[in-house]
């Protein structure tokens, strides 16, 4: 379990440094815009980073200080972004809908609760991001 927990930690870490590079680089007439959602879900992706620490802690684990390697190169337009974002959403998904398929039903219920709020958020991500691509 702390296994799989270190490794949403180490995609939680690099998203929010993606997302803070793309509001930093995004360009166009609406990148102010842009740069503002871009912001909202680095903030977001450390907000659930934290939570993974906390729950990997008190599962008597270490939190890794690891940042998940990304293998294609990094887009630099904004179309490219929001699809290298969506396939990193979808990514995100299947990797907590397996830890919460992994958890004791009759136990961790703290921990069951606290992936069920992540993954609900990454969903909602996982949507936007599909409207946004169009």
């Amino acid at each position: 379990m702390i296994g799989l927990l270190n490794r949403a930690l180490a995609m939680e870490q690099a998203s929010a440094i993606r997302y803070r590079t793309q509001a930093a680089t995004v360009t166009g007439p609406h990148a102010p815009v842009y740069a503002a959602m871009f912001k909202e879900s680095a903030t977001e992706s450390d907000g659930h980073a934290e939570k993974l620490r906390e729950r990997i802690a008190g599962l008597g684990g270490a939190p890794t200080l690891e940042v998940e390697a990304t293998e294609t190169p990094f887009p630099t337009d904004l179309g490219g972004m929001i699809e290298f974002d969506h396939g990193e959403e979808e990514k995100a998904v299947v990797l907590y809908q397996e830890i919460l398929r992994s958890i004791p039903h009759d136990k961790e219920t703290l921990l069951h609760e606290t992936v069920e709020h992540i993954l609900t958020d990454e969903m909602e991500d996982l949507e936007e991001m599909a409207r946004l691509k169009g």
